[in-house]
């Protein structure tokens, strides 16, 4: 794929304005479209590296699913409270760790770990509640487009966190 600089910038800004359509400037959350849109100023034609990032992720953009899954974050990101009930330090900490242990969400070592996330005693309609936002904000593609958009701008890459959103998703859901 040989995009130009110009077309490279054409395709992510239609795509962030369609994810973002409708969504106030200052609404919470609708700072991450800016974000989105950082591309370098680079030259027409990219070393190999960064060649084949961004043809994976015009592939990204162009996918259907991946447009309308963040576009329904940016639709809830902009209702606001997409941490609320927890905080994501912990989660990456004490979820990640279970992930790396093998521990499974609804074992009683899984649950003795998701009692350090969230207070004792939350009730099932608030775990329920908390499980279905960090599910909305939680998704691998996702990820893999920020991690594609680093190395266009030679960032360095960054640990996965979506494993330990999924293990506390799972283990607030567990019973």
């Amino acid at each position: 794929m040989a995009d130009s600089a110009r077309e490279r910038r054409r395709i992510i800004d239609a795509f962030v304005d369609e994810a973002f359509a409708g969504v106030e400037p200052d609404a919470p959350g609708a700072r991450i479209a800016e974000g989105m849109r950082v591309l370098p100023d680079e030259p027409d034609e990219l070393g190999p590296e960064k060649a084949r990032a961004w043809e994976e992720l015009a592939g990204l953009v162009a996918d259907d699913g991946f447009r309308r899954r963040v576009r329904q974050m940016a639709v809830e990101g902009a209702k606001g409270g997409d941490g609320e009930g927890y905080d994501a330090q912990p989660v990456i900490e004490h979820a990640g760790g279970a992930v790396a242990a093998g521990v499974a969400p609804g074992s009683p070592e899984g649950q003795e770990i998701l009692a350090k996330l969230i207070p004792a005693g939350t009730p099932a309609a608030e775990r329920e509640r908390v499980a279905t936002r960090v599910e909305i904000f939680t998704d691998r593609r996702v990820e893999r487009f920020w991690e594609l958009m680093g190395v266009l701008n030679d960032r360095p890459p960054f640990p996965s966190g979506v494993p330990a959103f999924e293990w506390f998703a799972a283990a607030l859901r567990a019973r």
